[in-house]
Formats: C-alpha cells, structure tokens, sequence
C-alpha cells in the first residue's frame, strides 16, 4: 500500500464525518427554528387570550383576573406591542421557561424590547443543576447593557412595561412566565403610581443584590 493511498482513505474518512455533522448540524437548527415557530404561535395564541379577557387598561383602571387560560407576562408584552413600542420592561418573576428567556433576549437584541431589568430567583443558581434559561439570561446580561439580572430569594410576580407613548401597565398575580394553564389570578393596570412604587424596589434589589451589571 503506498503512502498516496493512505491519504486518500483519511481524506474520505474526513470528508464522511464532515458530511455527517453537516448534517447533524442542518437537523439541529430545523428542530430549533421548527420550536421557535411553535412558540412564536403559541405566545400569538397566549396574547390573545389576554386580548380575548380583556382590553388594555385606560389610565387608572385596573382588571381584577381569575382564568385558566394559560397566559403570563411575556403575553402581555405581545398584546402591549399590537398597539404601542415598548421603551422599558422591568420583571421580577420566580421562574421562566425557555423558550420566553430565548424569544426576550432576540426582542432585546432586534431592539423591540429596548432595555429590560429581571429579579429573579437565585433558587436556580443555587441548585447541583441550574436550569437552561438561567444562563440564557445570565450570559446576556453579561455582554449587553441592554439587560440587567439580579438572582435573589425572590417568589414575587411583577411586570411593568412602559410604553414609548408614556402608558405605564402593570401585571401582578400568581403565575410564572410558563406555559401550564391552571386557575391563576391578575391585577391588570395602567397606574404611573403603582409602576413608579414597583419600579423603585426593584431598582433597590438591583442596586443591593446584582449579579450581572453594566452600570
């Protein structure tokens, strides 16, 4: 056997395991966009049955919410963006699955979220197994101004989103940002009051207990 014919087996070889994991790869990525546009209809789906509860708030109202349809705080940022531009988001939630910490990180970064700030439970990082969606946002946080996290001993369930147009809504209540649907209860408003006072503590939490920053 001559050396030639040696090289010429490697080489096939490489090019077999390439065209493998080419493929691999290309099935990866389909699964992936195939998730991302499941959920992309799934979180239509979640906003519209916000929609279909109730409109958004005038200043100063306030919804009082008892459902089981499985709706969360990312809904209400799809159902807010239908009619305005987002210019903040603050979050303080125990818990968020996946896909929503993948779908607000690309918002951040297309710049339709412009600039958010999450408190959230340090449950997650403190286990022998922290979840997937923990590093989504902890990694994020670490490389772009943009967003802010804070990891504590946090069950709360508060989002504030203010609008480009001066609107300031609230959503408190008992769920997480999460896909099951079980009996859950709101307060849906819009209260400059009420966002300044939440927006307060939670900047204090940030200020005290950061764990990602770019100040």
């Amino acid at each position: 056997m001559s050396w030639d014919s040696i090289d010429i087996q490697w080489n096939t070889q490489w090019a077999e395991d390439k065209a493998h994991s080419t493929i691999d790869d290309l099935a990866i990525n389909q699964r992936a966009l195939s998730r991302k546009i499941q959920y992309n209809d799934l979180a239509y789906t979640r906003a519209k049955n916000l929609a279909d509860l109730c409109k958004l708030p005038s200043e100063n109202q306030q919804y009082r919410i008892i459902t089981e349809k499985a709706f969360n705080a990312f809904a209400l940022i799809k159902y807010i963006l239908e009619e305005h531009d987002i210019q903040e988001v603050y979050i303080s939630i125990y818990r968020i699955n996946q896909p929503i910490a993948e779908t607000i990180i690309e918002m951040v970064q297309e710049n339709i979220i412009p600039k958010i700030t999450f408190i959230l439970s340090n449950f997650f990082t403190n286990t022998t197994k922290s979840e997937r969606w923990v590093h989504i946002i902890k990694d994020f946080a670490e490389q772009d101004s943009r967003c802010r996290a804070a990891f504590i001993h946090n069950h709360s369930k508060v989002a504030l989103i203010k609008t480009k147009d001066k609107k300031h809504f609230i959503l408190e209540g008992s769920g997480n940002m999460s896909d099951n649907a079980r009996i859950e209860q709101y307060i849906l408003e819009q209260n400059k009051e009420v966002y300044d006072f939440h927006k307060e503590w939670m900047e204090e939490v940030y200020n005290k207990y950061y764990s990602c920053s770019h100040e």
